[in-house]
């Protein structure tokens, strides 16, 4: 049995300018060199509930979208652990979505250990398909973070099968 499922979930509508940056941010992930193997990469977009079945067994989530907190375009969020509680949810339909997702995970008892929600505060998100300067200059920062939250999980998740496999004769 694995001690651990690692995902990426890439939120938002790639037809609402800035509300794009999570779904833009999975596909660079998905690119990158350094992601480390075995992590499961899902496009969540805007499906809510839907993700329930994908999710399933993931015990460390990364989540990574646009984020309306009021903070100037560009700047790069992050909520975890009790943080979560406070998640804006007011302007964004698919983070009401994914915080009923992880109730329902709750509800289910197959909620993931570790929560961890990483974000880029939009400046515009209407209509269109490419995001603005602030937010994509903000997307390299919000990249770095992402891969650093993976491979600390996938480093921390190791460990144990790593010393295990040394003791064994």
């Amino acid at each position: 049995m694995s001690a651990g499922r690692i995902a990426a979930l890439g939120l938002g509508n790639l037809m609402r300018t800035d509300d794009a940056v999570g779904m833009l941010a999975l596909e660079r992930l998905r690119r990158d060199a350094r992601l480390p193997p075995g992590i499961l990469l899902i496009e969540g977009g805007t499906l809510g509930l839907d993700l329930l079945h994908p999710l399933d067994g993931v015990t460390h989530l990364l989540a990574l979208d646009a984020i309306e907190a009021g903070a100037k375009p560009g700047t790069l969020l992050c909520f975890e652990g009790e943080q979560l509680q406070n998640l804006p949810v007011s302007k964004s339909v698919h983070l009401l979505g994914f915080s009923d997702l992880i109730g329902a995970m709750r509800l289910t008892g197959s909620p993931p250990s570790e929560i961890v929600v990483l974000g880029v505060q939009p400046e515009a998100s209407g209509w269109g398909t490419s995001l603005t300067a602030s937010v994509e200059a903000a997307l390299p920062a919000l990249i770095e973070a992402a891969l650093a939250q993976l491979t600390h999980w996938k480093l921390r998740i190791a460990e144990p099968e790593v010393a295990g496999s040394l003791l064994a004769p």
